[in-house]
């Protein structure tokens, strides 16, 4: 009879297998109240998580043609009011611009010259003050825009000797400045969206640890039957952890979707109203397949919590 006993045990533990089918358990869990609240939290988690990554992807894409617009970019500005307070009127100031245009023309680190008329100011400026505002009468700067071959450091020195030259108070701007505090701040924002995913994911696994533990302990009593039926603690932890695997995948999938849509309402509004900050912000190929792994990704994460989780309690009971 002893010699018996374990084969007792491993057809009684084939027996307890009635959850092996689908969806069916040895443990009540999923009439448990709780189920569709965690489903709940996933999705909302889900929701989140979308949100954050898909601001970072549109900011990393708006910085990166706003950079490459700029790029070997230089804009001269020749001032409408002179050092002693007078006033350019506009026939100096195209005078100038027409010199600064021959006196670059020929150096080598210049690819174009662009004089920038009013038509051309009044285009850079009307998604701020409109496209029906009226310029007539206003000092208005002159503009040159310039498209370098190079922009070495010496090669901007000799630019704004050439310039000096012509009028001391022409200003050169090459928007190195505007475009390091426009990557500080980049930089910045994501790095918010990236602290704000793993606080999501540390949420997630806090939520279902807990949801765990709380189930481990309403069924503890089922849990030592099984144990005294010859189930082992590898068998009790697929049920959780198929239990959590099966929730984690209905709530990442509801917000998943949630967050699909929106983005695609968000992208349909601001292709609405031709807003120049938000145009072309759609995510692309790479970035939608991100996004698109995600309710597997917290179904792993599901799947991982509920294991270590379950098989860290059992270690624990006696």
């Amino acid at each position: 009879m002893i010699l018996k006993l374990p084969v007792v045990f491993k057809r009684k533990e084939r027996r307890i297998g009635s959850a092996q089918g689908k969806r069916q358990y040895d443990l009540p869990l999923s009439t448990d109240e709780g189920t569709v609240f965690l489903a709940l939290l996933i999705a909302l988690m889900t929701f989140l998580a979308i949100m954050a990554i898909s601001g970072s992807f549109a900011l990393k894409g708006m910085t990166s043609r706003w950079a490459d617009g700029l790029d070997k970019q230089a804009t001269i500005e020749i001032p409408a009011q002179k050092a002693d307070g007078s006033f350019r009127d506009d026939e100096a100031i195209t005078k100038i611009q027409n010199h600064i245009k021959s006196a670059l023309q020929g150096m080598p680190m210049i690819q174009t010259i662009t004089i920038l008329d009013e038509k051309d100011i009044g285009k850079m400026v009307s998604p701020w003050l409109g496209e029906d505002f009226s310029m007539d009468g206003l000092p208005l700067p002159g503009l040159v825009s310039l498209k370098l071959r190079s922009a070495t450091e010496k090669d901007i020195a000799k630019i704004r000797e050439t310039l000096t030259a012509i009028a001391p108070d022409i200003h050169l701007d090459t928007h190195e400045r505007w475009l390091a505090d426009l990557f500080r701040l980049s930089g910045a924002l994501r790095l918010a969206a990236l602290c704000i995913t793993v606080i999501i994911g540390f949420t997630t696994v806090t939520a279902i640890t807990g949801a765990i533990r709380s189930r481990m302990a309403i069924y503890k009593a089922d849990i030592e039957l099984l144990h005294l039926m010859g189930a082992r603690d590898y068998y009790i932890m697929k049920q959780f952890q198929r239990h959590a695997l099966i929730l984690a995948f209905k709530g990442a999938v509801i917000g998943t979707s949630i967050g699909l849509i929106l983005l695609l309402l968000i992208g349909w509004v601001a292709g609405d109203t031709g807003a120049v900050l938000l145009e072309n912000q759609g995510l692309g190929g790479q970035q939608l397949l991100s996004i698109l792994c995600l309710p597997f990704i917290a179904c792993a994460i599901a799947a991982l919590t509920a294991r270590h989780t379950v098989l860290r309690v059992l270690s624990l009971m006696p």
